[in-house]
């Protein structure tokens, strides 16, 4: 399902539109400094169990239309997916800092019907780039909270071509996921084997899930 669907065009109050998502990068040569490549690629750290990206969403009511969107995706103990409306994209005068202002996009269900609302706080997370392919940024926040910030722990990040999703999911939210089924269904009427089958099947669910919502188009 495509994002847009849910949103609609909620996000373009945040100003996601237009130069917003235009900062001015160095060229190619530099190793240590933004080049345009850094800005459509994934972002992904093994010990933080976290990743993210920067996708650009079609309108589906409007094809002139479109938004970038931050894309966070927590592979940890409390998997999720988070999306950012972007409100400002700012490039250091060097070159190796990229600031971004973000409102979190909250969803709410009511039945078969899905509402969105922005955040009032707009958050700020920095993204400091120490070679070709390895970044530095800060998650803030636990469990199902956590998100990029200003604070917090910092973990160096790997830029890469390719979305981290799908390996992320099978490796960290497939086993924790299990695990917590598995503990949900301790007091249902069924075998021991009954339990894991099911188990296993809201875990690979999960999994799908999560990778369907990391890559969001």
């Amino acid at each position: 399902m495509r994002l847009w669907a849910k949103v609609g065009m909620t996000v373009l109050v945040a100003g996601t539109m237009g130069g917003v998502l235009t900062p001015s990068v160095a060229s190619a040569k530099s190793t240590t400094k933004f080049v345009n490549r850094d800005l459509q690629s994934y972002y992904k750290s093994a010990k933080a169990k976290s990743a993210f990206h920067f996708a650009t969403i079609q309108s589906t009511t409007n094809s002139k239309k479109a938004a970038t969107m931050l894309v966070m995706g927590d592979f940890g103990s409390d998997p999720s997916v988070k999306y950012g409306a972007l409100t400002s994209l700012k490039m250091s005068k060097n070159n190796k800092v990229l600031t971004t202002k973000y409102r979190i996009l909250n969803f709410k269900q009511s039945g078969d019907k899905t509402t969105t609302s922005l955040s009032k706080k707009t958050y700020t997370f920095k993204l400091t780039k120490k070679s070709t392919n390895k970044f530095s940024a800060k998650l803030t926040g636990t469990k199902a909270n956590r998100r990029l910030g200003t604070s917090g722990k910092t973990y160096t990040y790997t830029r890469t071509k390719t979305s981290p999703a799908k390996a992320y999911a099978t490796k960290y939210v497939q086993p924790t996921m299990y695990q917590k089924y598995l503990k949900a269904f301790d007091s249902i009427d069924a075998t021991q084997a009954q339990k894991e089958q099911v188990a296993t099947k809201y875990a690979n669910d999960a999994v799908t899930t999560m990778v369907k919502n990391f890559n969001v188009k």
